[in-house]
């Protein structure tokens, strides 16, 4: 059984993904240029396009990912650590995406979708507590970031990356100060 965030999250997503089909959806995407035209539209997009995907298979990715992880770090950090976690990873990829967008111009009007920003911070979190894998994830994302391959927002998946990371440092150091779990 999956633990109650992760299944909710799950859900979610799901939901949403089905509920949409066949509308304008892509307006509640994350659009850079709104930070600049419309500041209220860039602050309710960041929080909608965490939970909005482009096709079944942008879906069906981020919700592997978020079962496969999700379920061991809540376990490991707490439901409540790890929905702030998830939630604020996620604002921080859509800050670093809008931040590469408008420092470079590129996809200034392009809608930002999916829980990959959020999803990234459960890997940099699984990296704070020890998980080696996901130190190839991050690198790979530079590089794909850096070889400008493909429409993906690697940037959002670098800045959730960084953010869940550090939350990992900060849970780790507290659940074992003076060798002592914390939880």
């Amino acid at each position: 059984m999956l633990p109650p965030v992760t299944l909710i999250l799950l859900a979610i997503n799901i939901i949403v993904f089905v509920s949409i089909q066949g509308t304008n959806w892509y307006t509640f995407g994350s659009i850079p240029s709104y930070l600049v035209n419309d500041p209220q539209m860039f602050l309710v997009t960041s929080f909608t396009s965490m939970f909005l995907h482009a096709n079944v298979v942008h879906i069906a990715f981020n919700m592997l990912a978020l079962v496969a992880l999700g379920r061991v770090i809540e376990e490991t950090i707490g439901s409540v650590r790890y929905t702030i976690a998830y939630m604020i990873s996620g604002l921080s990829g859509v800050a670093l995406h809008t931040i590469y967008s408008l420092a470079t111009g590129i996809g200034l009007n392009t809608p930002m979708v999916g829980a990959s920003g959020a999803i990234s911070g459960i890997i940099g979190l699984a990296a704070a507590l020890g998980d080696r894998f996901a130190y190839i994830w991050l690198g790979v994302q530079f590089v794909f970031a850096i070889a400008g391959l493909s429409s993906i927002a690697y940037f959002a998946h670098i800045g959730g990356f960084i953010l869940g990371f550090l939350l990992g440092r900060l849970y780790r150091h507290r659940m074992y100060k003076d060798d002592t779990y914390l939880l």
